[in-house]
C-alpha cells in the first residue's frame, strides 16, 4: 500500500513539472515582454542595449536602422539608459536622428534633465550627412577615390585662361575697392 501511494505521488510530481515546464508560447512571450516594459519604465536603471533594441524594433524600424542606431550608439559610448529616458521622451525616431547626428551623451543628458529639445532641423542635416549612402544611393567610398586623380600633365585647360583677368571696380562715393577691408581698422579678425 505505501507503495502504490508513493508511486501515485510521484505520479503527480512528475505530472506537475512536466505541465509547468512547458515551452513558452507567444502569449507567455508577449506577456514577459510586457511585464519587463512595465518594470523598465518604473525603473529605468536596468535597461540594457537588448531592450533599446527591442524597443527600436518593437516602434517599426527597419532591423537595419536599428543596428545602425546600436553600432554608433556602441561607438560613442551611449549607455542604454540615455537611449531609453531619450526614446521615451521624444520618441524612437529622434532617438535615431541623434544618433546618426552624433549627438553626445553628455548633450542628450543636458537636454533630458532641463526638458528642452535640440534644434532638429540641423540635426537632420547632420544625420542626413552622416549615412553610408548619399541620397542618389551613391556609397560614400565612392564618392572619392584618389588614385583617379589625374596629374596635372593629363588636365587640360581652355585657351586663354592664363591672362583672363577681372576688372577692379571702385565705389563712387567712398572711393575704396569694395572688397577692401582696410576701413575697418583694428576690429578682430573674423573666422569662418
Amino acid at each position: 500500500m505505501s507503495l502504490g501511494l508513493s508511486l501515485l505521488c510521484l505520479f503527480c510530481v512528475g505530472l506537475v513539472i512536466t505541465a509547468t515546464a512547458r515551452p513558452a508560447g507567444p502569449q507567455d512571450r508577449r506577456r514577459e515582454l510586457d511585464r519587463r516594459r512595465r518594470l523598465l519604465q518604473r525603473h529605468p536603471d536596468y535597461v540594457n542595449l537588448h531592450d533599446v533594441e527591442r524597443l527600436l524594433l518593437d516602434s517599426g524600424l527597419p532591423v537595419r536602422t536599428a543596428e545602425r542606431v546600436l553600432r554608433r550608439a556602441r561607438a560613442r559610448q551611449v549607455c542604454a539608459r540615455t537611449m531609453w529616458r531619450w526614446a521615451s521622451v521624444h520618441g524612437t525616431e529622434l532617438l535615431v536622428v541623434a544618433m546618426d547626428a552624433g549627438l553626445a551623451e553628455d548633450a542628450m543628458l543636458d537636454h533630458l534633465d532641463a526638458g528642452t529639445c535640440p534644434r532638429w532641423d540641423s540635426l537632420r542635416i547632420f544625420a542626413s550627412l552622416s549615412t553610408d549612402d548619399l541620397p542618389a544611393g551613391m556609397p560614400r567610398a565612392e564618392l572619392v577615390d584618389l588614385d583617379s586623380i589625374p596629374t596635372l600633365d593629363e588636365l587640360t585647360f581652355p585657351i586663354g585662361l592664363t591672362d583672363w583677368a577681372t576688372e577692379r571696380t571702385t565705389d563712387r562715393q567712398t572711393g575704396r575697392v569694395p572688397d577692401d577691408l582696410s576701413g575697418f581698422g583694428d576690429w578682430p579678425h573674423v573666422a569662418f
